[in-house]
């Protein structure tokens, strides 16, 4: 006997709770394609393709960040639902920024690191 056919049997699987357990996998499945859509690759456009992420600023605004990977451009925009606009924020070339080896970092800087994993090992004694 399988596992719902026991449940019912016992009276435990009933019509609503197939359609509470029905619905609950649909919100988690909703949940899990929104949160894999939030951060994906998008068609390719123009120069090659955009990589775009989504997050929550408030109960109505959305940030949305644009990447041209291939241009090496990024936008920034607000998306606010209520008022059904689409705002541009920023938009950079970040070429200067990519090729920067460390800006605003803090110890062990990358250098550091990198003459750390260069260096042979120690002998123990």
């Amino acid at each position: 006997m399988s596992f719902p056919a026991r449940l019912r049997s016992l009276g435990m699987l009933t019509h609503r709770s197939r359609l509470a357990t029905v619905a609950l996998l649909g919100v988690i499945g909703g949940w899990w394609a929104t949160d894999l859509a939030a951060q994906r690759p998008a068609a390719p456009a123009g120069n090659g393709p955009l990589w775009i992420s989504e997050s929550r600023l408030d109960d109505t605004r959305r940030l949305l960040v644009v990447i041209d990977e291939v241009g090496r451009h990024a936008a920034l925009y607000h998306v606010d639902a209520a008022a059904g606009t689409l705002t541009l924020k920023s938009t950079r070339d970040i070429s200067w920024d990519l090729s920067v080896g460390d800006f605003n970092a803090q110890e062990p800087r990358p250098a550091a690191l990198q003459r750390m994993l260069q260096l042979p090992p120690a002998r123990a004694p």
